[in-house]
């Protein structure tokens, strides 16, 4: 596909994962990575950065705006201007159309057009070529994945180890225990081994657990279920880790006990038929029959949610590498799944009264079958033995 086509990728490298897996250029202004059909590239940067981008970026060319200035010249405005020089750089190549992926930014597509060269879309450019992680990739998950989990034993003992005061509700330290509170814990410990947390981490419990990607807020109490999902980025590698865990400080309920029961089992069926060549519908559904072989329900689309029965309500788990959400998705319509591909497996139960519950682990599909790459407790209890 691509070493057919004329290709353009554009956009700022630190937010545009795609860009920067193909250039592995950190710079905080717009780029432009250009591969032409006959093999040869072009990276056109800022003129302040081309230095470091000759010895850094694995491209045939590094120049920037000024050497593509096009006829009626350039704007004073930097974004566009990069956007024309791109344009230009493909007229001047004798191109007629370029590829591009999802992410370009409507930009480049109004300054190609413009320039008479035509714009077509691909919906798996810039997503095939990220799917199959290199064995280089996938240390770096490993090691992401590894500071996850001693996140996620420093927060889950912090809340193991907090006292029950007036109605049950979690004091340490002498301070209120607020899910505030251990998402702060959590991002500090992280910052302290160069990870960043910067779409924060998710400390929840009732009520706001019945809607699953709720952040948390407010006082967290005794015996219920405490849901932790921690997905930083290694600053080092720009690869995340991604892991829940469920706390309990206290004693959980009858129901919370089922819940649990019934999640682990759902999370080790789906670890069991992920593999490569079966699909991520395949694995959703093997997850879903335990989910409902426990007695529970799987509720999806715009359907009420009774806040008492403990359903689950996503999908089983997505791809993940430089971006914590990659496609495909273990899930309805989950496609074919490819060698040394990553995902998470996460299945989740939620109810409002008797709280939420959701184990979540980073798995490769290999060869052979697959591979967890954490090992961690996934009980509801936390305190140190």
């Amino acid at each position: 596909m691509a070493s057919k086509s004329t290709t353009l990728l554009a956009g700022i490298a630190s937010q545009n994962a795609t860009l920067y897996h193909r250039v592995r250029f950190l710079v905080p202004d717009s780029s432009v990575i250009i591969d032409f059909a006959g093999g040869n590239s072009v990276f056109l940067v800022r003129d302040i950065e081309m230095d470091r981008a000759r010895k850094e970026a694995p491209a045939d060319l590094v120049s920037c705006a000024a050497a593509f200035t096009p006829e009626g010249g350039l704007s004073g405005d930097r974004d566009t201007a990069l956007a024309q020089a791109a344009a230009e750089c493909v007229r001047q190549a004798g191109e007629t159309e370029v590829m591009v992926d999802r992410s370009l930014p409507y930009l480049y597509a109004h300054h190609l057009l413009e320039a008479g060269i035509g714009v077509t879309y691909s919906e798996d450019f810039g997503v095939t070529e990220r799917r199959s992680k290199t064995p280089e990739e996938i240390e770096h998950l490993r090691h992401a994945q590894k500071i996850t989990g001693e996140a996620m034993t420093y927060a889950c003992r912090t809340i193991a180890k907090a006292k029950p005061a007036a109605e049950g509700i979690l004091q340490y330290e002498g301070e209120v225990l607020t899910s505030e509170r251990i998402r702060a814990m959590i991002t500090a410990f992280l910052i302290e081994r160069n990870f960043s947390n910067s779409q924060d981490s998710i400390v929840v419990t009732v009520p706001h657990v019945a809607d699953c990607h709720h952040f948390g807020t407010g006082p967290l109490k005794a015996n219920m279920p405490i849901i932790v999902d921690i997905f930083p980025m290694d600053n080092a590698t720009r690869y995340h880790g991604d892991m829940t865990r469920t706390v309990v400080c206290g004693e959980p309920s009858d129901e919370c006990r089922k819940m649990h029961a019934a999640v682990r089992a759902a999370k080790d069926a789906g670890c069991e038929a992920l593999k490569t060549g079966t699909t991520g519908e395949a694995v959703h559904r093997v997850v879903a029959k335990e989910i409902e072989a426990h007695g529970f329900s799987m509720v999806r689309g715009d359907a009420r949610h009774d806040q008492e029965t403990a359903t689950m309500r996503h999908g089983t788990g997505h791809g993940i590498g430089l971006e914590v959400h990659e496609p495909i998705l273990l899930d309805d319509g989950g496609g074919e799944i490819l060698e040394n591909e990553v995902f998470t497996v996460e299945p989740g139960l939620y109810s409002g009264t008797f709280g939420g519950v959701r184990v979540e682990d980073m798995v490769v599909a290999t060869r052979d079958g697959h591979e967890i790459l954490s090992t961690l407790h996934e009980g509801l209890d936390w305190r140190e033995s």
